[in-house]
């Protein structure tokens, strides 16, 4: 029997992350991203998986590490690695360096969030850089479920913030964010 799981709460994320935690030999910046920050912000209500990125790549082969102790089962593609647990249906995705097209800056480290896990230090991204991380998703995938995240976040950042950091990015993550603002809002 597969047990669907989802995390309703930050405090689910925080135990599983506690459980990770537990098997890591090294300490990573570990950075969440996607659905799992905005459950933490209060934007979703629900996530099924979990998604982090690393700043370096041998950040990202500990925490790999970790979560092949655990048993979970990795699939690489060329930006990602998924590892799933099959038993109880969870999906965690992990990559360094980058979250799509959107580069990690040191703007970005600034704004970051710091909560501890088991003396473990786990940092959530701002509002402002998930905002530019799915506006640029939506427009790459159109995806739906990217395009609502971006919608209910931008009623909460400041666009100066975005304007700046766009700065810093690409200009593939400055177009993808100008269409999104132009086709949205």
């Amino acid at each position: 029997m597969v047990i669907l799981l989802r995390f309703r709460t930050w405090e689910s994320v925080k135990q599983e992350l506690g459980i990770i935690c537990g098997n890591l030999k090294d300490e990573p910046r570990i950075i969440t991203v996607g659905g799992t920050a905005l459950l933490y912000h209060g934007l979703k209500k629900s996530t099924r998986d979990l998604e982090f990125v690393f700043t370096t790549q041998g950040e990202c082969y500990w925490f790999a590490e970790a979560l092949s102790a655990q048993g979970f089962e990795v699939r690489k593609s060329a930006n990602v690695w998924r590892f799933i647990d099959f038993k109880r249906n969870l999906y965690i995705d992990i990559s360094y360096g980058t979250i799509g097209d959107v580069a990690l800056t040191q703007s970005m480290f600034a704004r970051l969030i710091e909560e501890q896990i088991n003396g473990f230090s786990i940092w959530i991204v701002s509002l402002t850089d998930l905002f530019i991380m799915k506006a640029c998703h939506s427009v790459t995938t159109s995806e739906s479920d990217a395009i609502g995240d971006a919608l209910r976040i931008v009623e909460r950042v400041d666009m100066d913030e975005v304007e700046e950091e766009l700065e810093y990015q690409s200009e593939i993550v400055r177009e993808k964010v100008g269409r999104f603002r132009e086709e949205f809002f």
